[in-house]
């Protein structure tokens, strides 16, 4: 039972409808949400005063201020810059998962206040056309974080919140209702209470308090947590009383989309689409249809004239909306591409254009996305700096998309030439979503292909919602616990990177691993390999092969049979030296990742974020998401950059910290380097030119790096581009292998190095010239070979035969065989070479005699063992036995007898 409820005039009821309890003032038989109510607000407000988005944004956020609460600033919608389960932000909650929803840090303000731009694609295909689904929504919530040490608020104060803030804006307490149910996710469970008015829901209070168990049990956590979630796009709607929430929270854009498609709104049919679709549960109707004909019932007017009514607007709402989510991911860093949140940006952006087409609009999708650019740069000023940024994108991406359609047509064709070959009649699902995820094709795209083909391909009104699912969460791979019956090692690298000798105490073994209670081996992590070297039991030295951490200990690998010696000696004083050379070499490597990682955000711009790396002692690599090829004078700007900072020899800085106080301090690109587990982070500082958080080890200054050379670069994935590199000693090296090939380049023109480029274009030049003089040759070679070869022409069963071997290579054999029966009028002709080469041709009246060529060609290339094939009138074949050649010619002129032999005695 709520106190607090009570406490302000609220009694508890069951809802006659739908058999939830809920709580309300005064006298009510149902719930308050649809369907239990219809949707008491379009063209009637709900409060005395109107707010558009940004206002109440802004009122959400001073009204929790005055009361406590700290604003935060939005976090990215990338929740990939500090966790690694899932792609995209989809709640406030998700902000301090895991780290401290799991007790491990501490919250960056508690409580505290966010309004946070969320995206979520499960129901992308309602978008436009429910009027209140959407891809990015602004969650405004107030969280607050209990402990046994420090409770903050819990179940009443945060009731006291949501209604006082309800009726804050004017809204009568009679008119809210306070629904009891329970929330799962992420592992934690609660009671929630959903709030609605007049029919919508605004709110829903969460008070995570358990954690679900693999049985599926709840156990008790120690920090309960207040989540809550305002859906302020709804406040607005409510307020306004528009027919979709979509007029309510970006009504600027979509008056100039209107203006551009030459679209009227009409109020009262789209408040009545509304209407219906809040009254259904849209999230599991796939098909389209059951809306339109309730709706269109209700207006007594044709399921056509309806979709004539809305479509046209409905396109203007996805776009609006779309463009709005574009915005968030891309200012925040993803990169469209074919794979993980770079799938999901490219899905939405390639959606957009299919509405803006189907709109009819002439303009690009850059001008649309401009028009919601400058609508968000009012509230978001990140946006503004990043405008430039999502224009070069979005034009690069309009541009591959009409190359995906122009190409794709091809591939469609082939995918239903081969359904039919199967006695298909219908595209199943799982090739429409192949064809989407493999080839990018959209399924209208299919589907218009197939109707030229008169072939069915049936698109499901959920397709989008059913390929984004597939694409929202990263696979995180699970590993089986191992028990380490050891203390944590204790790691003295970090203390001081340039000791290279240590003494520690031998604890015992696990597996071909020694453990001991310290080491200044590195244990491999972050794209660093380990430190190699040896210990020395005083009787021998045992070399370290590999260094591994599993749960804090830290793991020498050695030889298996070296351990015996050492089985009863534990707690014995053991030495230990590494490989000073090869713990510089990747230390150098290491830190000039860094300085790369910097300087290309410098030259490209701060949506560069590292990939992946792996460092080497002779080289190493490092992943950048960019949305192009990186140009050579940008490559040559991003080496001069790193080099300048060697140059400069800026002392690096190191230091432990809380992670919510790094966080708070430099932000999320302190995960340039990936996730970094733990509640205190170190963090590694080139000032003025990087910050991340790094457990690597580094140089003490910039200038011990030597020499930083990119070697060359790559596109490994689509959004995904490698430069390899090599730092200090190596890069010298590299460097002079490189001028090594120069001058023996160099050498075999015999020029100097610095004539090369010109006299290889020459060369180059004149080699064409040669090559095309060496064809114009051949082909008169082959033309009269041709012409002696006509008088060799034999009869059989009035079908002019040819044969011979002749002095030609496969290329010339065909064109020879074609031009014979072509323009010589040969009716077959069949050549071959010592090589075991063959080819043959035959004429339509050949064809018409029951003579198929690439049948016969096949039969003489197995003589030479080998085969052969083509089409009826051509065809070609290879032996591996040339010395047969006149052997499979002479059967070619036995099997041609024989067939129109069969065909004279088939006819007569």
């Amino acid at each position: 039972m709520s106190v607090q409820l009570e406490k302000l005039g609220y009694t508890k009821k069951t809802c006659k409808t739908c058999g939830n309890d809920f709580w309300s003032i005064g006298d009510r038989e149902t719930c308050g949400d649809a369907p239990c109510d219809e949707y008491q607000f379009i063209g009637n407000p709900a409060t005395p005063q109107k707010y558009d988005l940004f206002s109440i944004q802004d009122l959400f956020i001073r009204f929790f201020q005055e009361r406590g609460h700290t604003p935060i600033r939005r976090y990215p919608v990338l929740a990939k810059r500090w966790r690694d389960d899932v792609f995209l932000v989809g709640a406030s909650i998700y902000n301090f998962q895991p780290w401290v929803t799991s007790g491990q840090t501490k919250p960056p303000a508690n409580p505290l206040v966010v309004a946070q731009p969320s995206i979520r694609l499960n129901d992308v295909d309602n978008v436009g056309r429910t009027g209140r689904h959407m891809t990015c929504f602004t969650m405004g919530a107030h969280h607050a974080f209990n402990s046994p040490e420090d409770e903050i608020y819990w179940k009443d104060e945060t009731v006291k919140y949501c209604h006082d803030f309800i009726t804050h804006l004017g809204i009568k307490g009679e008119e809210i209702t306070f629904i009891e149910s329970w929330w799962e996710g992420g592992g934690n469970s609660g009671p929630c209470y959903e709030v609605c008015v007049r029919g919508v829901e605004l709110a829903t209070l969460v008070f995570i308090q358990y954690r679900t168990l693999p049985g599926g049990e709840k156990e008790e956590i120690p920090l309960k947590i207040v989540d809550t979630g305002y859906g302020l796009e709804r406040f607005a709607w409510i307020s306004q009383g528009t027919p979709t929430a979509y007029d309510a929270s970006f009504g600027p854009v979509i008056k100039e989309l209107q203006e551009m498609a030459s679209v009227e709104l009409n109020h009262h049919i789209l408040g009545e689409n509304a209407q219906v679709a809040g009254m259904m549960d849209i999230e599991d109707i796939a098909d389209l249809k059951v809306l339109r004909s309730r709706v269109a019932e209700r207006l007594g007017i044709t399921v056509e004239e309806l979709k004539e009514a809305t479509e046209p607007m409905e396109a203007i709402y996805v776009i609006a909306d779309h463009t709005r989510c574009l915005a968030f991911m891309l200012a925040d860093g993803v990169i469209p591409s074919n794979v993980k949140e770079g799938y999901l940006a490219r899905l939405i952006l390639r959606r957009t254009i299919r509405f803006i087409k189907k709109l009819g609009l002439r303009e690009s999708l850059g001008n649309i996305m401009n028009i919601q650019l400058n609508f968000l740069s009012q509230t978001y000023p990140e946006i503004r700096n990043h405008q430039e940024h999502i224009l070069r994108v979005i034009e690069l991406e309009e541009k591959r998309y009409s190359k995906t359609i122009r190409k794709g047509h091809q591939m469609v064709k082939k995918s239903i030439k081969y359904l039919k070959k199967d006695k298909k009649d219908e595209m199943p699902l799982d090739m429409l979503i192949k064809l989407y995820d493999s080839q990018g094709l959209p399924p209208e795209t299919v589907e218009e292909v197939a109707r030229e083909l008169d072939f069915a391909v049936n698109v499901p009104d959920n397709f989008y919602t059913l390929v984004a699912a597939e694409h929202s969460e990263e696979a995180v791979e699970e590993k089986a616990p191992v028990e380490l019956d050891f203390p944590e090692t204790s790691l003295m690298f970090y203390d001081d990177p340039q000791q290279t000798e240590f003494t520690a105490r031998y604890l015992g073994t696990y597996q071909n691993n020694i453990i001991l209670d310290q080491t200044i081996f590195y244990p491999e992590g972050g794209g660093q390999p380990s430190d190699t070297g040896y210990l020395d039991t005083g009787e021998e030295k045992i070399r370290v092969l590999h260094a591994e951490k599993l749960n804090g200990i830290v793991l020498h690998r050695v030889e298996e049979d070296k351990l015996e010696k050492l089985k009863h000696r534990t707690g014995s004083t053991l030495k230990g030296k590494i490989d000073w050379d090869r713990r510089i070499a990747l230390a150098r490597n290491h830190t000039a990742t860094h300085l790369l990682v910097a300087a290309a955000r410098k030259v490209l711009g701060d949506h560069i974020w590292q990939a992946g790396a792996q460092k080497g002692v002779k080289k190493s690599r490092i992943d950048l998401s960019h949305y192009q090829r990186i140009s050579e004078e940008e490559l040559h700007q991003i080496e001069l950059i790193a080099n300048q900072w060697v140059m400069d020899n800026i002392p690096l800085e190191t230091q432990w910290m809380d992670r919510t106080d790094a966080e708070k301090k430099y932000g999320f690109i302190l995960y340039q380097g990936g996730v970094v587990p733990g509640t205190s982070i170190r963090v590694v500082q080139i000032p003025g030119v990087d910050v991340q958080a790094c457990a690597g080890t580094h140089c003490k200054y910039t200038g011990q790096i030597g020499l930083v050379k990119v070697n060359r670069t790559e596109r490994i994935q689509d959004g995904v581009e490698r430069l390899e590199f090599s730092a200090g000693v190596a890069a010298v090296e590299s460097m002079q292998n490189n001028d090594a090939l120069l001058h023996e380049s160099a050498a075999v023109f015999k020029v100097e190095a610095n004539q090369l480029p010109k006299t290889s274009e020459r060369f180059f030049t004149e080699w064409k010239a040669f090559k095309n003089d060496i064809k114009r040759l051949q082909k008169q070679v082959a033309e009269l070979k041709t012409e002696s070869l006509i008088n060799q022409t034999e009869e059989i069963n009035s079908l002019s035969f040819l044969s011979d071997k002749v002095d030609a290579d496969i290329g010339e054999l065909v064109k020879m065989v074609t031009q014979l029966t072509d323009d010589g009028g040969v009716d077959l002709v069949v050549l071959g070479n010592s090589e075991g080469k063959i080819a043959g041709a035959a004429s339509k009246k050949a064809i018409d005699k029951g003579i198929k060529i690439n049948e016969i060609i096949k039969e003489a290339a197995a003589i030479m063992g080998g085969g052969g094939g083509g089409r009826p009138n051509l065809a070609q074949g290879a032996g591996k036995n040339g010395e047969k050649i006149s052997e499979a010619i002479e059967s070619v002129r036995t099997a041609v007898k024989d067939r129109l032999a069969q065909k004279n005695l088939n006819g007569f």
